[in-house]
C-alpha cells in the first residue's frame, strides 16, 4: 500500500524535515510484517529497507553450528537494512520479525539515490547506526558481566520502549535463545521479577505491571542504550 497522508510513526522518518521527507514519500510503501518473517538474512544482499512503524524485530548472530543469539532490538525507533546506509549492501546478521507489525518499505536503490541527493538523510540515518552499535556493544558486555535477571530486564525494557502497550508477546523459548541460556533459567528469572511486582507471566507473553520496578532491577546497560538513542535520534 502506497504511503498516503497518514501520520508517520517511525521516529527516524518523523524527524526528517518535511521537504527532505517529501523526496522519500513517493518510494515508501506501507507493509504488514508477520511474526517470524525474515527481513534480512546473514551474508545475503539486502533487498529492501524497512522503517518499522510498530512491532519488534530481532537482530540475530549465528554460529557455524546454527545456534542463534540476540544482539539487537529494532522497532519504531529505527530501521532494518543498515548495510544500505553504510553502502555495503550485504547483511552481517539475520533479522526476524518477532512481534508482528507494520513498516514503511523502500527499495535499496531508491534510498541510496535519495541519500546521494540529500546527504542530510545519510547523516541522519548514520546517527541511528551509531545508536545501534552502542546497543550491540552494551549487549555483548551485558552478556558476560551481568546477572540473568538484569539481562532479561534489559530485553523487556528495550521491547517495551518500542511498543504501545504493556503486553510483550515473547515466549520463554525465545528469551532462552536471545540470552543464550537454558529455558529453565529464564523461567526462574521471570518468576523472580514477577514476585517483585515488575511483571505478570501469561501464556506466550509477559505483561509489564510496574515499569519503575523493572527499571530498578535492570543493569546500567539499558540506561546507556536508552540515553544514546535519545541523544542521537533528535530531529534535524
Amino acid at each position: 500500500m502506497l504511503l498516503q497522508s497518514t501520520p508517520v510513526r517511525n521516529r527516524l522518518l518523523a524527524h526528517l524535515p518535511p521537504a527532505v521527507f517529501a523526496e522519500l514519500r513517493p518510494h515508501l510503501r506501507r507493509v504488514h510484517l508477520q511474526r517470524r518473517q525474515v527481513l534480512q538474512e546473514i551474508n545475503a544482499p539486502v533487498g529492501s529497507v524497512y522503517f518499522l512503524e510498530c512491532g519488534v524485530a530481532l537482530l540475530l548472530a549465528r554460529s557455524r553450528g546454527g545456534r542463534q543469539v540476540g544482539i539487537g532490538v529494532v522497532g519504531r525507533l529505527g530501521l532494518v537494512g543498515v548495510p544500505v546506509v553504510l553502502g555495503t549492501m550485504y547483511a552481517p546478521n539475520r533479522c526476524v520479525m518477532e512481534i508482528e507489525g507494520e513498516a514503511l518499505q523502500i527499495g535499496c536503490e531508491n534510498l541510496s539515490l535519495a541519500m546521494d541527493r540529500h546527504p542530510s538523510i545519510r547523516r541522519h540515518l548514520l546517527r541511528y547506526v551509531q545508536a545501534l552499535l552502542v546497543q550491540n556493544s552494551q549487549t555483548a558486555l551485558c552478556n558476560v558481566r551481568h546477572e540473568l535477571e538484569e539481562r532479561l530486564a534489559r530485553w523487556l525494557l528495550l521491547a517495551h520502549d518500542r511498543l504501545d502497550h504493556n503486553v510483550i508477546p515473547l515466549t520463554h523459548d525465545l528469551f532462552s535463545m536471545m540470552l543464550g541460556v537454558r529455558r529453565a533459567s529464564v523461567t526462574d528469572a521471570l518468576a523472580a521479577l514477577e514476585a517483585g511486582g515488575a511483571l505478570k507471566r501469561h501464556h506466550k507473553a509477559v505483561e509489564i505491571q510496574d515499569r519503575a520496578i523493572l527499571e530498578q532491577r535492570v543493569c546500567d546497560c539499558y540506561r546507556i542504550i536508552a540515553a544514546e538513542y535519545r541523544r542521537l535520534l533528535e530531529p534535524l
